[in-house]
């Protein structure tokens, strides 16, 4: 049986089974593996050591991971929308395309487009950019993502989505030797 444990107390919070294929494998996808079989259960991780997991493509939509360590995750593909992340630990975990995120994402549901901000990146829907590009993008580009849709979206959130990701410290860089305000 293959156990995650509580970070803090070693405890174990999910068992399971390997299925053959993935028996094995290394431990991030035995881990990556388990997680999943977690999350289809029901079951709350809150707490669980998780660095390393192999998670990419994973369904963790409505998942709790109060304080979960994920550091060095992989998270590509991941699906996290309702996935509680307060006090997680995402130091190293990796999102798509290889970007490597150290902060917890800021995610924003409710709108036309889920949105994602990390620390340098923004995705909105499926498209995924750095924040300085966001921020220079003409309507004609916006209008190329998905039409009259994105373009009434982006001329009606961009202002709200860029400060926001700006007051969180988001894709700005701060000079060394400046005062903290």
């Amino acid at each position: 049986m293959f156990q995650i444990k509580n970070r803090f107390t070693g405890a174990v919070i999910f068992e399971c089974e390997l299925s053959a294929d993935v028996a094995g494998k290394e431990y991030r996808f035995q881990l990556g593996f388990a997680v999943k079989k977690a999350v289809e259960a029901r079951a709350n991780l809150a707490g669980a050591y998780l660095a390393d997991a192999y998670l990419a493509d994973a369904n963790l939509a409505d998942a709790n991971l109060v304080g979960a360590y994920l550091a060095g995750a992989c998270l590509v593909g991941a699906y996290l929308a309702g996935a509680c992340l307060v006090g997680a630990n995402l130091a190293g975990a990796k999102w798509s395309d290889g970007i490597i995120i150290n902060k917890r994402p800021i995610q924003l549901y409710g709108l036309d487009y889920s949105v994602t901000i990390l620390d340098d990146h923004m995705q909105i829907g499926c498209e995924l950019h750095a924040l300085s590009e966001w921020s220079d993008f003409d309507d004609r580009r916006i209008a190329q993502m998905d039409g009259l849709r994105s373009a009434k979206f982006w001329k009606a959130h961009k202002e709200v989505l860029l400060s926001l990701a700006a007051s969180a410290g988001r894709g700005v860089e701060v000079a060394s030797g400046m005062g903290e305000v």
